[in-house]
């Protein structure tokens, strides 16, 4: 990263990736004699200005501050760099479900899978029922975003549940308020929180479950809704569900189970704490010859996935952008305590030989200017006059105008933009300034929603009060106007 990264309390190690708001990296605490690791969340600098965003940064390691439980990432601390927050949590060696599904393309081992979403939901139940506030009440944390990636498996067989952004809790000391606009991924979101219905714990049980459904069968649950198609898909798909070593009477017992959890009314699903219980009856309902315990699993299948992983070092990732800026002068504060930064190092040596570097250069190019002219001035003499260099072609893709816009999209949409379809969330280019987005929906409503264009935003379809909206960069929706509405 361009950063003096073994001074200071932490030495920058690598740069695990980048999510929507964050880049996260893998750090050393300095002076520890243990050489203890520790991952360090840094809200990216696009994001650093924006108080909604940094409100629920730090709502989010407040609260995992206050959770103890070992299927859930442990956050040690939350530090203020330049205004900035740097969450320091647990370093989870492992890989995330979704990243598993990528080398298991029909799903992973039925038990796996079933353990895997058994310990989810403990953790569900723990989150909400009975970690303690200050004050001796629980916290009520309700997750609001439970998919694959935001569940990893460790080296060692530990199931973790992470990224926490968008949770509901109470709890003393909250910025962020929790408000109408809906965030979360389709189509693991459940069917009231489009609606705007007050969070219950019972939408991380849906999420869950259709969770579950994919780690079994490597395919994402496409589920409508509208209350009657829903039912009627989710019966189709389940259909398909098999599980070796599992009787037939056994697997319409865990069709049921992901039945209830994915069911479109929230008072017929279980409870977390229920859900894990009939997970554990489903889970010993297979053959043990068809078994495999997370351990085991963990050492054959996920040890060597982590070990292959393309380590990013803080070098490597050292970028002539705004966010690498960002990066350094954050991460240069962590790891050097005068939070002075160079790119590659070695601050007091740059001050003290800079004057005389910059002569040396200036000196360097008059020569190379002057040795350049004599060898034109010969050319020109020995063949005639030397034609001037034919123009760069610009690519169009580069003279074209166009900016580079993310744009999220519910599980059940499509979205057309001018001449772009889009089908799934993806990148899409478009002219700056005002455009419009086409929503179509596959109970057939169509929705025409406005934005305003800018290179690299992100537009998120949202739920206000009932209405789709578009969200840039997760400020306040603007709401779409219906063009076709939805069938009856």
């Amino acid at each position: 990263m361009g950063v003096n990264r073994a001074a200071g309390p932490f030495e920058i190690l690598e740069i695990l990736g980048e999510g929507s708001f964050g880049t996260v990296c893998v750090a050393r605490v300095t002076g520890d004699p243990l050489r203890r690791k520790v991952a360090l969340k840094i809200l990216k600098g696009a994001y650093a200005r924006n108080d909604k965003i940094l409100n629920r940064t730090r709502d989010e390691a407040r609260l995992l501050s206050r959770i103890s439980h070992p299927n859930i990432v442990r956050v040690e601390r939350l530090m203020d760099v330049g205004g900035r927050p740097v969450v320091v949590m647990e370093h989870v060696q492992g890989v995330s479900l979704d990243q598993l599904l990528l080398r298991f393309k029909d799903g992973l081992p039925a038990s796996v899978a079933l353990e895997l979403t058994r310990q989810t939901c403990l953790a569900l139940h723990v989150a909400y029922n009975e970690t303690a506030a200050d004050d001796g009440r629980p916290l009520r944390v309700i997750h609001r975003d439970i998919k694959p990636s935001n569940v990893l498996l460790s080296i060692h067989g530990e199931v973790k549940v992470v990224d926490f952004g968008i949770a509901k809790g109470e709890f003393e000391g909250r910025e962020a308020q929790t408000e109408s606009v809906v965030m979360g991924s389709r189509p693991y979101m459940a069917p009231e929180r489009l609606d705007g219905i007050s969070d219950s714990p019972s939408v991380d049980v849906y999420s869950a479950g259709m969770s579950l459904f994919e780690l079994l069968t490597g395919r994402t649950m496409s589920l409508s809704i509208n209350p009657i198609t829903h039912d009627q898909a989710m019966n189709r798909q389940l259909g398909y569900l098999n599980v070796p070593g599992m009787s037939q009477a056994a697997l319409e017992d865990l069709r049921a189970v992901i039945r209830k959890m994915c069911a479109y009314d929230r008072d017929y699903r279980p409870s977390a704490l229920d859900a894990a219980r009939d997970l554990e009856q489903c889970l010993y309902a297979i053959d043990a010859s068809h078994r495999i315990g997370l351990v085991e699993f963990a050492r054959t299948t996920v040890l060597p996935i982590y070990e292959s992983r393309p380590k990013i070092t803080p070098e490597d990732a050292d970028r002539d952008d705004e966010e690498g800026d960002f990066l350094r002068e954050v991460t240069g504060q962590l790891t050097n305590p005068t939070g002075a930064t160079t790119r590659g190092g070695g601050n007091a040596m740059l001050r003290a030989y800079g004057p005389y570097a910059f002569v040396g250069a200036l000196f360097f190019v008059v020569l190379l200017l002057a040795a350049l002219a004599v060898a034109k001035f010969v050319a020109e003499r020995q063949t005639g006059p030397v034609a001037p260099p034919a123009p760069a072609v610009v690519p169009m893709e580069d003279a074209d105008g166009k900016v580079k816009v993310k744009l999220w999209l519910p599980g059940d949409a499509d979205a057309q933009i001018d001449d772009e379809l889009l089908r799934t969330t993806g990148t899409v280019r478009v002219y700056p300034g005002v455009n419009v987005a086409q929503l179509m929906f596959e109970n057939g409503e169509v929705l025409s929603c406005t934005f305003e264009a800018q290179d690299g935003i992100t537009v998120r379809y949202v739920v206000e009060a009932g209405k789709g909206a578009l969200s840039v960069n997760d400020g306040a929706g603007k709401a779409c106007t219906v063009v076709t509405p939805a069938n009856p």
